[in-house]
């Protein structure tokens, strides 16, 4: 089935997922997704947290139509999407189609076919999707190229990944690379080894293989931001949380995106406090 979908479509998809919330999926998928339009990219996030969706909070963005509306026969599929001050576009589901979905199963397939035929005016498309796992969600699993899997360095949290990722391994969903993000990270040493162990879990009973692992430290500018609704990638460069999004872009693209010269001294001294290890 995941090789079907994928046949379809010629942009690259990235899911952004987790085992439960509040991990920061919608702040990690914004400000990939502005880094990667930064890079030249054309770009579409889709905020497919129903019920939730706050992308367009962050991104300053207003959006005029939800998946409701299209149901409806209110809009087109091209009408959904919303144009952001950051280059990138954006498609919210809307926090007004839980009852929707709740009476009707098959709204989501619906949805994805058409959404489908989207992909081909975009070079990347990143969806953040809702926590946890559900069956209604997965025509827009079996799109997915990469997974980026959002956790902290909670035990609990961690836990809840490794059942993410061996779950979608049971459906027969892998994607071509799995990259793991500890978001909220106070110790860089603790963490690094809870992550490191999760890696070897991974691969060693769900079968899968962990293609990068970043940390994001706690910062007080990512809250500033969220509080001043701007990205703190673009707002506050320098800090170690965006250096984060820069590599998971990176990885994502398989190029390096940071114009900064990597190759010093200073800046190989420089990558180990961006929670790069791995």
């Amino acid at each position: 089935m995941q090789d079907q979908a994928s046949s379809l479509k010629s942009s690259q998809i990235v899911s952004v997922i987790s085992g439960k919330g509040g991990v920061g999926k919608t702040l990690v998928s914004t400000n990939m997704a502005a880094v990667i339009a930064e890079s030249g990219r054309k770009v579409l996030l889709l905020d497919a947290d129903v019920g939730f969706t706050n992308a367009d909070i962050l991104l300053g963005a207003y959006p005029k139509f939800t998946m409701k509306d299209f149901v409806n026969h209110k809009c087109s599929i091209e009408e959904l999407v919303t144009p952001t001050k950051y280059g990138l576009d954006l498609m919210s589901l809307g926090g007004d189609v839980t009852d929707l979905l709740a009476t009707n199963e098959l709204v989501l397939k619906d949805f994805a076919v058409h959404f489908l035929k989207l992909l081909d005016h975009y070079d990347l498309v990143i969806m953040d999707m809702p926590p946890g796992f559900s069956n209604s969600y997965m025509p827009f699993l079996t799109l997915t190229d990469d997974f980026v899997i959002m956790t902290t360095p909670e035990p609990t949290s961690v836990v809840n990944t490794y059942t993410m990722i061996k779950l979608l391994s049971l459906k027969g969903i892998n994607g071509e690379n799995i990259h793991v993000v500890a978001n909220m990270v106070q110790n860089s040493k603790d963490a690094t080894k809870l992550m490191e162990r999760l890696t070897e879990v991974v691969e060693k009973f769900a079968g899968n293989k962990v293609s990068s692992v970043t940390l994001m430290k706690e910062h007080p500018l990512v809250v500033k931001s969220i509080q001043d609704r701007e990205l703190f990638v673009v707002r506050y460069r320098s800090i170690q949380p965006a250096f984060s999004i820069m590599r998971i872009a990176s990885n994502l693209l398989k190029e390096n995106i940071n114009k900064k010269d990597e190759n010093t001294l200073i800046q190989k001294f420089l990558n180990f406090f961006r929670g790069e290890y791995r």
